[in-house]
């Protein structure tokens, strides 16, 4: 059936064309909006990823191997005869691998160079270590102070015990870091301040009855508890949370990633909301400016475009850092090169424009070469977009802008070649004389893109460095604030010479000059 306008239908022609004019309008906004999203996809992203890291125990995109991942620890047997000693203490290893994950996924979203890293998985430490559970790393060195040992045990103040006596049986944790249950962390240094006050008013006692050894000891004790006082901290995991990592690993790690996914969706809203209320702003008053609006109407069309930004932004970061997270930890390197590129921060945006489309189909608005011609237009668009705005950012130094501003020129540039052709060939249906015409043009217009290609390799590989390097000084001296107004005189000449014009004015005395005389300013 031909689901085209053929009088019975109640989309006319000119209203479907008015309809594709605003489709490709909503498609280049989103498209700008959603590549703005592309810092965050890929950080949150890769922070998403700890946490597959952590579940498998394998990084496939080093090829490291763990000593364990959340899936070992939770295959390991129980006995029946002491199965919640069992689990707790399994609990415990489940509890190592998630909150180095978790302390790894936030020194990415925080753009820390540090990483944490089991000593299971360091060969200076070797497997089990009997003092140190968790280090951190800097640039390959183990950062001072950072050893710590994890403990989720029962009784909280018969270990600190252990540690504190000369002769206890977990005496070598001094001096590491003691990492506790979130529910035991919660007093545990005021606790063991007290009991050096009360190990040193002893000590006293004692001293006075001439017991000099025993006082001794009880100071040394006291001073054990004063340490573990300082070393104590909150792993950030109650002892339900590691049993339930334990349990239910796959679960807890999904649930991982979709609370980093919201953390993206919401920072992903907040520059969605600034690049779409941008984009929708300056349109807005351009249309206010032609009298094609009034200025009430155009700033609630800017409120609206904002939200719907803001939610575009958060839907994209959300499903396009989980979709980054699985694709940078997949078995395949293919699909790791692609997490790479700007697909995850497109996903949303494609599934929502192909939908759109489907949806026309569905309705009888369209048929189905129409169909495929609208998922040709918006594929092509979506592929030059991702090129250009790669080319964007080259040419603007400036995060978001240039990813935003480059897709929006692939976008437009893609679908008037694209809508061009279409054309061609459609009209080609009409006469054999004008096909071979139409493919006389096709072999010139080939010929001259090539051409075009060339010219525009040759201009990227020879100024794109230049105009970069000299943007960088530029801004390096506007943002140095010198007092010398001559230096950013110079720069800024020196960055219009780049770009082909010479200015009016060399220096400020030549503006000062110009200021007393009557000759014209030229712009």
């Amino acid at each position: 059936m031909n689901k085209k306008d053929n009088g019975s239908s109640p989309f006319s022609e000119a209203a479907k064309k008015q309809f594709d004019r605003h489709e490709i309008e909503r498609d280049r906004f989103r498209t700008a909006t959603a590549l703005a999203e592309d810092e965050v996809v890929k950080r949150f992203g890769s922070a998403g990823a700890e946490y597959l890291k952590g579940y498998r125990g394998v990084d496939n995109e080093t090829g490291q191997k763990m000593a364990k991942g959340l899936a070992d620890v939770a295959k390991h047997k129980v006995n029946p005869d002491y199965a919640a000693q069992n689990i707790k203490q399994q609990a415990g290893f489940s509890a190592e691998i998630a909150t180095t994950s978790r302390d790894n996924a936030e020194a990415i979203i925080n753009r820390s160079p540090a990483r944490t890293i089991r000593s299971d998985d360091l060969p200076e430490y070797g497997r089990n270590h009997n003092v140190v559970d968790r280090v951190q790393i800097l640039d390959g060195t183990i950062i001072e102070g950072s050893q710590s040992q994890m403990k989720f045990v029962s009784d909280r103040d018969g270990l600190f015990s252990d540690i504190a006596k000369d002769d206890g049986k977990f005496a070598r944790y001094r001096g590491v870091k003691l990492e506790l249950p979130s529910e035991q962390y919660e007093g545990a240094a005021t606790f063991c301040r007290n009991k050096a006050a009360t190990l040193r008013e002893r000590a006293n006692k004692v001293e006075a009855q001439g017991k000099t050894d025993v006082a001794a000891k009880l100071r040394r004790e006291a001073e054990n508890y004063d340490q573990l006082a300082d070393n104590v901290c909150d792993s950030g995991l109650t002892t339900e949370q590691a049993i339930y990592y334990r349990e239910h690993p796959k679960i807890a790690t999904a649930m991982d990633i979709a609370r980093t996914s919201h953390r993206a969706g919401l920072e992903g809203a907040k520059s969605g909301a600034a690049v779409g209320g941008t984009i929708s702003l300056l349109v807005n008053l351009f249309n206010v400016a032609q009298q094609k609006k009034e200025l009430g109407e155009a700033m609630q069309d800017v409120a609206i475009d904002t939200a719907k930004a803001a939610a575009l932004g958060y839907g994209t970061a959300f499903a396009g850092s989980a979709i980054k997270a699985g694709l940078q930890q997949s078995e395949s390197q293919l699909l790791r090169a692609v997490s790479g590129t700007t697909a995850p921060a497109l996903a949303v945006n494609i599934c929502l424009s192909l939908g759109i489309s489907i949806k026309r189909y569905v309705n009888d608005e369209i048929d189905e070469a129409e169909l495929l011609t609208e998922v040709g237009e918006k594929g092509a668009g979506m592929l030059s977009s991702g090129m250009m705005a790669a080319l964007g950012q080259i040419v603007i130094p400036v995060p978001i802008v240039g990813a935003a501003i480059g897709g929006m020129i692939g976008y437009t540039l893609s679908s008037m070649f694209y809508q061009s052709a279409l054309e061609a060939a459609r009209g080609a249906a009409l006469s054999r004389e004008r096909l071979a015409r139409i493919n006389a043009i096709e072999t010139e217009a080939r010929a001259q893109i090539a051409k075009e290609k060339a010219l525009l390799d040759d201009f990227t590989r020879r100024e794109m460095p230049q105009l970069r390097h000299d943007t960088e000084r530029l801004f390096k001296v506007m943002s140095n604030g010198s007092d010398n107004i001559d230096d950013l005189v110079f720069a800024i000449n020196d960055f219009a010479t780049l770009l082909g014009k010479k200015l009016q004015f060399q220096t400020m005395s030549e503006f000062e000059d110009f200021m007393d005389s009557d000759k014209p300013l030229i712009l």
